[in-house]
């Protein structure tokens, strides 16, 4: 329906309340539900809250907006000049960042599409934001499809962003602007940018499991005899023994038979104490904390007092955490037990790589051996294939008891590159910190230095990392030489060979590179794509599981991002299980969902692409262009910019 056409099935209902049968059924349901909140088309504003409120507000969901605000300050360069805003808002609908074209942001403020603005159907009627959370997906509102006619100015894209562990809503985002910059693809790019705030959450996640488990490894030998339960922020338990989980439900942390401790999400960190004193007082809680935000607890049930519990339903099973045991599932019921994060991480910071496809394996060996005998090590692939966790998997089966300190290349700022790897003196330069910096290379002594996406290295320094290799020798800026020991992994999905000859790579830097040089292969010609999906899955949720059927769904798509997209697509997938894992049904809606290629011209759809991509990237132009195979000019082109 044109916008002619929908103004008047708004005034038909407006007037008779009935829905045009040619309506979209998105907006048809939102008007209805607009009439039972019983919302006027006359509202011109939506309802605002005070500063106080928020403040609260903003400092309740830190989390969310730290993970979208690459993306809200990429809006600037994107949306800038686009007649249009992101707008990131709470699970109510109430909007705490907007970023984006300040022309547009300033024309909000008429309706209220602020800071401390609420934009849930309740509040104002029909609108992208509050029909997501209404409908619990993706909903694009143009002009006169929103309910209240001042609001009818606006268009207006958003997607709900949830919780990567549970699936609980935590926000919207939404791309909005006056009805006259409407665009088909701003939907697009709305839940693409919804994909990337959602993967650095989980990202987040895994990070504050990661410490979590550190800080119980580093206790745990203390306590040998006792008995333990792991639990994170969102009171999901991570490890636990069989008795302890025993003990716990017969002492009323049975909430709900799924996630028994789950309530203790919604308490504030600094309740934990008193409430699980309440329910367990013979145990004792080590809060663990990040940078002054709570990350989980380590629950003690002492040796003498766990014999409460009914010992005659646990005499004879072992401890989770006796020598050569395994981890208790993540849950109180019984599951077949997988590997855990915990299990995958090695002294040296290593992660298990899987290896299970014949190619790869024979990679892996070769990659052992030459780790083994300190050779330089380059590792070649498409974006996404692993070449990091291989890395890492180098510098674990090297034994070196040192750091592994990945570099990107590409991300070094070219003014520094030099004082960044190598370091500086006192007083080397204009604003050098007072007493110097080691730099990155000699935090890799004794350890592994990984130099990723090596071919966007500047020739400049290319000479100067050449004569590093030649006798290992740091030589911070303005200081004396200093010897170290480092093992060399690289990294490149570029054509280095072309690069050479083109002349932006060194010939000799190379063949000092490559003493041992493998290519990893594309996920859609592996041989492991269910194994490389179960390993995905743990790490994201270990209480989830996938069918065979969804995986022979899964496995045929031609996966442009290779593992790492597979990774995102399970994240989403998660989201969206009821029963505990992800069958056919979850794949066939998911896939669904995904916008339609033929709608549009063939520019439109090419630039959405970019658009998307752009966003994933957290507009990164140059990793953009890679995952294209696009030049930077045709990126640049396409948003609109002239190239610096």
């Amino acid at each position: 329906m044109d916008q002619r056409e929908v103004r008047a099935a708004w005034e038909k209902f407006v007037e008779r309340g009935a829905l045009s049968a040619d309506l979209r059924s998105s907006v048809a349901a939102s008007w209805q539900r607009s009439r039972n909140h019983q919302i006027t088309v006359d509202r011109a504003q939506a309802p605002l809250v005070a500063d106080n409120e928020l403040f609260r507000h903003r400092t309740r969901h830190a989390p969310l907006r730290h993970a979208a605000r690459c993306a809200l300050q990429n809006s600037k360069t994107f949306l800038g000049d686009a007649g249009s805003m992101m707008i990131l808002t709470d699970p109510t609908g109430l909007v705490i960042d907007t970023q984006g074209d300040a022309r547009v942001i300033e024309a909000g403020r008429t309706v209220h599409l602020e800071h401390g603005g609420r934009w849930s159907e309740a509040d104002i009627g029909t609108n992208a934001i509050g029909a997501a959370i209404a409908e619990a997906r993706p909903v694009q509102i143009h002009g006169a499809e929103h309910f209240c006619t001042e609001v009818q100015r606006w268009t207006c894209a958003a997607v709900p962003v949830h919780d990567p562990s549970d699936g609980e809503l935590l926000g919207v985002v939404d791309i909005s602007g006056p009805a006259s910059t409407f665009n088909p693809q701003s939907l697009a790019l709305a839940v693409a940018v919804g994909h990337h705030v959602e993967s650095i959450l989980v990202q987040s996640i895994k990070q504050d499991h990661e410490k979590l488990l550190y800080h119980f490894l580093t206790k745990k030998s203390l306590r040998v005899s006792e008995e333990y339960i792991v639990l994170d922020r969102r009171g999901a338990v991570l490890h636990a023994s069989e008795r302890a989980l025993s003990a716990a439900r017969d002492s009323g942390l049975s909430v709900d038979g799924d996630a028994p401790t789950r309530f203790l999400k919604a308490l504030p960190f600094k309740d934990w104490p008193a409430r699980l004193k309440e329910l367990l007082p013979n145990a004792s809680f080590d809060l663990v904390n990040n940078g002054g935000a709570g990350i989980g607890a380590i629950i003690v049930l002492h040796a003498k007092r766990r014999l409460l519990t009914s010992d005659r339903n646990v005499r004879g099973s072992k401890t989770a955490f006796e020598p050569g045991d395994g981890i208790a599932t993540p849950c109180l019921e019984n599951r077949t037990r997988q590997p855990s994060a915990l299990e995958k991480t090695t002294k040296n910071g290593g992660s298990s790589f899987v290896a299970q496809d014949p190619t790869v394996r024979a990679i892996v060996r070769r990659v052992e051996s030459a780790a083994a005998r300190k050779m330089p090590i380059l590792i070649r692939g498409e974006t996404g294939t692993g070449k990091e966790q291989l890395a890492r998997h180098a510098h674990a089966a090297s034994g070196r008891a040192g750091a592994f300190v990945p570099i990107n290349c590409a991300a070094l700022p070219e003014n520094l590159i030099e004082a960044e790897l190598f370091g500086y003196a006192d007083g080397a330069f204009t604003g050098a910190r007072r007493g110097g910096a080691a730099g990155l290379v000699k935090e890799a002594d004794g350890g592994t230095l990984f130099l990723d996406e090596i071919g966007e290295m500047p020739v400049a320094l290319q000479a100067v990392l050449l004569r590093l290799l030649d006798d290992w020798t740091v030589r911070p800026v303005g200081g004396g030489g200093v010897k170290v020991d480092v093992f060399l992994v690289s990294a490149t999905n570029a054509t280095l060979d072309r690069a050479v000859a083109e002349g932006r790579f060194r010939s000799d830097l190379l063949y000092r590179l490559n003493t041992l040089e493998v290519r990893l292969p594309r996920l859609r010609d592996r041989a492991d794509f269910d194994a490389i999906a179960h390993h995905l899955l743990h790490t994201i949720d270990p209480a989830c599981d996938v069918t065979a059927q969804a995986l022979a769904r899964l496995a045929p798509r031609p996966w442009p991002g290779n593992i790492r997209e597979l990774r995102n697509m399970l994240a989403r997938l998660t989201l969206g299980v009821a029963n505990g894992a992800i069958d056919e049904a979850c794949v066939e809606a998911a896939l669904g969902q995904v916008p339609p290629a033929a709608t549009g011209s063939l520019h439109d759809v090419q630039r959405a692409r970019i658009l998307m991509v752009y966003a994933e990237t957290a507009g990164n132009i140059s990793e953009t262009a890679r995952r294209l195979g696009a030049s930077r000019n045709t990126i640049y082109r396409a948003l609109g910019q002239k190239r610096p």
